[in-house]
């Protein structure tokens, strides 16, 4: 890895970074402070939590959300007693959600995913992944699903606390080129493609997610601080070639407005 990495490091001017591979989790100490600002839901990805902390969600009214990407994940989802399942397409963007199998097996589109999982699945299904607009909305509405979450439409409004660059890169050309790619953080994720990802395919062996963003962690800072936009991570969906709206209100109304009049249609 530090064959790999350096030169990117030495262009920086900054040493590769002290690695310890003893990261404890902090989950349960999110978990501590869900249980204790009590929000209306309690959303999770990567997996299940333990039944005793869904229970304990259940017990103080906290509806819970768990993310799949395929057929089993939803169904374990819904064994495990969710209320609501997002159905994780291929074109949503920040990393896979996956945790049954690898996320490169797991690559199904948001509308066959949705479809899929309202065929096998009672619990209600959130449909997300390239979907940026009202006309995409409605589709997913129409193909079955209960509801619809969007991420990249909203990083580019004001509310947003993303970084002023990655919303310019956002509204950028290169927001129509995005890619899987494990490179820069250990896990396969969708962000718009700079030099790390074009130059480490996705099949190049990188160190285990999260020591792998540990090492890059560096890196990233002092790309920022250099203005070096070509070797930072910018999470993206694959549909935000027509992103317009910057206030969230704005965003907002307008999907509602869209989508009742296609629907009505």
């Amino acid at each position: 890895m530090e064959a790999l990495f350096k030169p990117y490091f030495d262009e920086l001017e900054i040493p590769l970074p002290e690695l310890n591979t003893n990261i404890p989790s902090k989950f349960l100490k999110q978990v501590e402070a869900i249980f204790q600002i009590k929000p209306a839901v309690f959303s999770f990805i990567f997996g299940i939590p333990p039944k005793e902390i869904l229970n304990e969600a259940r017990r103080l009214g906290i509806k819970t959300v768990g993310a799949a990407t395929t057929i089993d994940e939803a169904l374990a989802l819904e064994e495990a007693g969710v209320d609501a399942i997002v159905a994780a397409g291929f074109e949503a963007g920040g990393h896979r959600p996956s945790f049954l199998r690898p996320a490169y097996d797991s690559l199904t589109g948001t509308f066959a995913l949705v479809q899929q999982l309202k065929s096998k699945v009672k619990t209600p299904i959130i449909a997300a992944g390239g979907i940026a607009d009202g006309k995409g909305v409605a589709a997913a509405l129409t193909l079955g699903a209960d509801a619809v979450q969007l991420g990249t439409a909203f990083l580019i409004t004001d509310e947003s606390n993303a970084t002023p660059i990655h919303k310019a890169r956002l509204m950028s050309d290169e927001a129509k080129y995005t890619v899987l790619s494990k490179s820069l953080t250990g896990r396969m994720g969708r962000m718009i493609r700079n030099r790390i990802t074009e130059e480490v395919k996705y099949e190049t062996e990188v160190l285990p997610f999260p020591l792998q963003t540990r090492l890059m962690g560096p890196l990233r800072a002092a790309a920022v601080a250099q203005g070096k936009t070509d070797m930072i991570n910018f999470w993206s969906g694959q549909n935000a070639v027509s992103l317009k709206h910057t206030k969230a209100a704005e965003l907002m109304q307008a999907l509602v407005t869209e989508t009742q009049l296609i629907l009505q249609r």
